[in-house]
């Protein structure tokens, strides 16, 4: 009788726990969904450049810049047609493995900076993206590469494992550990 108690009053439990589950409303967003579909303006202009540029689409590639550096994509882009620049974008963005968009940094009210950490096959480039506030919204005006390192081992490479040479910190027996004695108390 009691187990037969017991089992009632299990399955009453529960059915009170999934009906009181279905009658409250869906939770509201997180902090963490909410950062992910609201990037910052630079750094969401950093992701449509690259994805302009993976697309082959010269038109979203060149409205992502202003000034002097637009100019002169502009003109290479006369100089080599639209559709030989529109592949070497594709091209470019295929030999890409990898790339971390970083936080933009504030540079001043109207600009902020973004890093750009990009992988190739042989090698790592690392470049930083100046992007000023226009009317026509956040684009970039300077772009500098400050380092472009070869990895020691290629991208796809197996990884070596090496055992650490030792113990990291080599510590001394305090006098007390040697006599064995307790310490005295700190007054």
């Amino acid at each position: 009788m009691k187990r037969f108690m017991a089992a009632i009053l299990t399955v009453g439990l529960m059915g009170l726990l999934a009906w009181s589950g279905l009658q409250r409303p869906p939770a509201a967003q997180g902090p963490a969904e909410f950062a992910a579909e609201s990037p910052n303006p630079a750094e969401a202009r950093v992701h449509a450049l690259l994805a302009s540029a993976g697309k082959g689409d010269v038109a979203d590639y060149l409205e992502s810049f202003d000034g002097s550096i637009k100019s002169r994509l502009e003109r290479e882009v006369d100089e080599r047609g639209r559709n030989a620049f529109a592949a070497d974008l594709r091209e470019a963005a295929r030999t890409r493995k990898s790339h971390a968009v970083f936080a933009a940094e504030p540079d001043g009210d109207d600009t902020a900076r973004v890093v750009v950490e990009t992988v190739y096959p042989d090698r790592n480039e690392r470049q930083t993206y100046r992007i000023d506030r226009k009317p026509r919204g956040w684009l970039v005006t300077e772009v500098e590469t400050i380092r472009g390192h070869q990895p020691k081992a290629r991208f796809g490479d197996q990884a070596d494992y090496q055992a650490p040479e030792g113990v990291p910190v080599q510590t001394t027996p305090s006098a007390s550990e040697e006599t064995g004695e307790e310490p005295a108390p700190e007054p």
